[in-house]
C-alpha cells in the first residue's frame, strides 16, 4: 500500500459558496431571516445524513468587516450524496443561493489523502448510503 494515499479514495461533493451582490448582513432583519432558513436547510441535510461537514470561511475577517464578503468564498459544504445531480439539487435549495445571497457551485471531490482515523470515519459515514 502507498504510504501517502488512502486505501481507496472517498468520493464526495463539495459546495463552494461565493457571496454575491445581493448579500444582506445577518445583522439586518432580512439577512437574519435568510440565515435562519439556511440553518433549517442545513438541519434537513443533517437529518437525511447528506452532510459531512460545513461552515463559513474567513469568518473572522467578514464578521469584523476586515473584508467585504462580496465576491469571496464564504462557505464550504461537503455532501455525502449519490450523484452530482443530487448535490446540485441540494445546493440550489440553500436559501442563501435561492435568495441571491450566494452562488453555490458543486464540485466532485476525491478524498485521496487523510489522517488514518479521518479516513476510517469517512468510510463509515460514506458507506451507509
Amino acid at each position: 500500500m502507498n504510504d501517502v494515499l488512502n486505501e481507496q479514495p472517498i468520493n464526495v461533493f463539495v459546495v463552494i459558496a461565493e457571496t454575491l451582490e445581493g448579500w444582506k448582513n445577518p445583522g439586518t432583519e432580512d439577512g437574519k431571516s435568510v440565515l435562519m432558513e439556511h440553518y433549517k436547510w442545513a438541519a434537513e441535510l443533517k437529518a437525511n445524513n447528506k452532510i459531512i461537514l460545513a461552515g463559513p470561511t474567513d469568518f473572522e475577517l467578514t464578521s469584523t468587516n476586515k473584508i467585504n464578503p462580496i465576491g469571496h468564498t464564504t462557505g464550504i459544504i461537503v455532501l455525502n450524496v449519490n450523484s452530482r445531480d443530487e448535490a446540485i439539487e441540494w445546493a440550489e435549495k440553500d436559501p442563501f443561493h435561492m435568495n441571491g445571497y450566494r452562488n453555490n457551485k458543486v464540485h466532485s471531490f476525491k478524498i485521496s489523502i487523510t489522517d488514518k482515523t479521518i479516513f476510517e470515519t469517512l468510510q463509515k459515514i460514506t458507506n451507509h448510503l
